[in-house]
């Protein structure tokens, strides 16, 4: 009888096993489609955008457009201004604005109707001031699991904030990262059909790319006595990347926000944290400031909200840092007058003869000797 009790108490720890490692596959009803309007106004003269969509199934984020909308932003003196939808982008709307409509303390609303009929339209916000950022700043630290082979070195950004009264307490940053990078190789020449032409471009041996961080950061000092934040953490940059082999740049936007639009951005921070573990979340999957205003209760996504913007912008130079980049690799071939290899294709040519350019030579692809074809630019940056 014991030994009868121990196989099925181990049995039972068998099968409790088995159910706890099997993945979760939850059943997601959700599949009704749901207007997404954005919009941000800012204190800042320029063009100005909303964009107008369908959502996305879950686990599918992509931008399904609404086009033909009319779109208009009204301010609280009863002065309107008129989007244009782009030519180039259905369902993104565009208008040049500046002085005097755009200005701290004033408030504005989002109209937009629907090829449907439907009018859709956003609660009035404020332009609230918003400091300067504060400071920019970055520490080498480690980051990755417990075993030592998944540990590597890599920088953490951190900004502060030294806000003051009247101002805004909620804030939101967008980060802009630059980097420059550079071509593995250097090409003399190129063969195509068995024939070396010369080649001589220095214009692609270094290319700058420029990336929006996907990730959101928001923060408040509503329940902090003073208007302050120090180290708010923001960006991490690994070794396992070639991005800090060369210069690095992060430009960080600061945005005031009402406590209705904190609400909403807190709530998109914590999905941008989360998306990669349960599901995978679209663009403006919340629900913020937006109503359909013919007395439908239905849903409606994405926020419009305005915005005073400070920035502050950090470089980071390679030889700054105690730990070596990740390197772009590119394989090159040994080739020979009488090769056939790549016959029909362009392949660009080192000559490895100490004499002077013969053969034998190494050759690859355009990649390894032009770097824009990594999708950057090669024309440098003005703040560069």
């Amino acid at each position: 009888m014991p030994a009868n009790r121990y196989y099925i108490i181990l049995i039972l720890l068998v099968l409790v096993s088995k159910a706890c490692i099997e993945p979760y596959d939850p059943i997601i009803n959700e599949t009704q489609e749901v207007m997404v309007i954005d919009g941000v106004i800012t204190d800042q003269a320029g063009m100005h955008q909303v964009t107008v969509s369908i959502s996305s199934p879950y686990g599918e984020p992509e931008f399904r457009p609404v086009g033909g909308c009319v779109v208009s932003v009204q301010d609280d003196l009863g002065n309107v201004e008129f989007y244009s939808e782009n030519w180039e982008t259905k369902g993104v709307y565009e208008a040049w604005l500046d002085e005097p409509f755009l200005g701290v303390g004033k408030s504005y609303s989002l109209q937009v109707v629907a090829p449907s009929s439907n009018v859709y339209v956003s609660d009035y916000d404020t332009l609230l001031s918003c400091p300067p950022v504060d400071a920019v700043y970055y520490t080498q630290e480690q980051s990755g699991g417990t075993d030592p082979d998944d540990i590597w070195q890599g920088i953490q950004f951190y900004n502060d904030v030294r806000g003051f009264d009247g101002g805004t307490r909620n804030y939101r940053w967008k980060a802009i990262a630059t980097w420059e990078y550079r071509s593995p190789f250097t090409a003399q020449y190129v063969r195509y059909k068995g024939q070396n032409i010369p080649y001589i471009v220095d214009s692609v041996s270094a290319c700058w790319m420029t990336e929006t961080i996907e990730t959101v950061y928001a923060a408040s000092t509503q329940l902090l006595s003073e208007n302050n934040i120090f180290q708010n953490k923001l960006h991490y940059v690994s070794d396992q990347t070639p991005r800090l082999a060369q210069r690095y740049s992060l430009l960080v936007e600061q945005y005031s926000l009402t406590d209705q639009a904190y609400t909403y951005w807190e709530k998109l921070a914590a999905q941008s944290a989360n998306s990669a573990s349960l599901y995978e979340t679209q663009p403006s999957s919340s629900q913020g400031n937006i109503y359909n205003a013919n007395g439908s209760s239905e849903k409606v996504l994405g926020c419009f909200y305005a915005s005073q913007i400070q920035d502050e912008r950090i470089f980071v130079e390679w030889d700054e840092l105690s730990f070596s980049a990740g390197a772009y690799t590119c394989r090159l071939d040994t080739l020979f007058n009488n090769s056939t290899f790549m016959y029909d294709k362009y392949y660009y040519l080192i000559s490895l003869n100490p004499l002077g350019p013969g053969p034998p030579w190494m050759g690859g692809a355009r990649k390894c000797f032009d770097c824009t074809e990594r999708g950057g630019d090669n024309e440098i940056p003005d703040f560069w």
